[in-house]
C-alpha cells in the first residue's frame, strides 16, 4: 500500500502536531533542514507512515535501526517501509513482503546533459519518440529511483547500468526479480519496487483523515485519551 498526500492541504498547527510522532533521531534531523518545504514533507510523510501503521493496529513506532547507507528500517518487526517527497507531494510504502523502495517526483525537463547522465540511450530513444517526453523522463527516474530506494544502493552506483527501455511504459511489471508499480497524474509520477509480485494500491490520504489522526496520537502519547 502506497499513501500519498499534498503537503498544501496542511496548515502550521498540524506540522506542530505531527513533528512530535517523529522518532527522536528524525527530528534532530527535521530540525536541521533549513528549507522550509522540505523540512514539512519529511515530517509530513513520517506522520503518513504513523497513519499507516495505525491503520494496521500498531499506535506505537517500532524501534528503528538503519542500514550502512542509512536506510531506516523497523527492528523487529515483519514489516517494511520506505518514504519519499519532492515538492508539495509526499508519500509512504509500506509491505509485509521485503525490502521496498518508493519515489515520487513532479514533473520536469531535463536537459540533454541530464538525459546523458541518467538514461541509456534506448531509453533515450524511447523518450523521443513521447508526445510528453517531459513526463515520460520525470516516470522513468521515478522507477529508478525506486529501485535505488529499494535496495540502499549508494550514490556510487551508475544509474545508467539500469536499463528499463523495454518495460517503463508499462504501470506494473517485474524485471531482474523484482516489482514495480507506478501511478502518474498530470503533475507528479510514482514508482514502488518491491520483492512481492501484484500491483501495489496508490491512496490519496485526505487532509482531514490525517489531521484527526495525528491529533488522536498525540494525546494518547501525552495520556489524554
Amino acid at each position: 500500500m502506497v499513501y500519498i498526500a499534498d503537503i498544501n492541504d496542511f496548515n502550521a498547527l498540524f506540522f506542530k502536531e505531527a513533528f512530535c510522532l517523529l522518532p527522536e533521531k528524525k527530528r534532530e534531523e527535521v530540525l536541521k533542514i533549513t528549507h522550509e518545504t522540505a523540512r514539512k514533507e519529511t515530517v509530513l510523510a513520517w506522520a503518513l507512515l504513523r497513519f499507516a501503521l495505525g491503520e494496521k493496529g500498531i499506535t506505537v513506532l517500532p524501534r528503528l535501526t538503519f542500514s550502512e547507507r542509512g536506510k531506516p528500517r523497523f527492528e523487529n518487526e515483519k514489516l517494511f517501509f520506505n518514504l519519499s517527497h519532492s515538492k508539495g507531494r509526499v508519500c509512504a510504502a509500506i509491505s509485509a513482503a521485503g525490502e521496498i523502495g518508493v519515489d515520487v517526483q513532479k514533473k520536469s525537463a531535463f536537459s540533454k546533459n541530464m538525459k546523458k547522465r541518467v538514461f541509456t540511450e534506448d531509453e533515450c530513444l524511447l523518450g523521443e519518440k513521447q508526445a510528453d517526453d517531459c513526463a515520460f523522463f520525470t516516470r522513468l527516474w521515478a522507477i529508478k529511483e525506486s529501485y535505488l530506494k529499494n535496495t540502499g544502493t549508494g550514490i556510487a552506483f551508475d544509474i545508467r547500468s539500469l536499463d528499463f527501455s523495454k518495460q517503463c511504459l508499462f504501470d506494473s511489471f517485474e524485471k531482474d526479480g523484482l516489482y514495480y508499480s507506478v501511478c502518474a497524474d498530470k503533475e507528479f509520477a510514482f514508482s514502488v519496487c518491491a520483492k512481492e509480485k501484484g500491483e501495489q494500491v496508490f491512496r490519496a490520504v485526505p487532509c482531514e483523515a490525517l489531521v484527526e489522526y495525528c491529533k488522536t496520537a498525540v494525546c494518547a502519547a501525552k495520556g489524554e485519551v
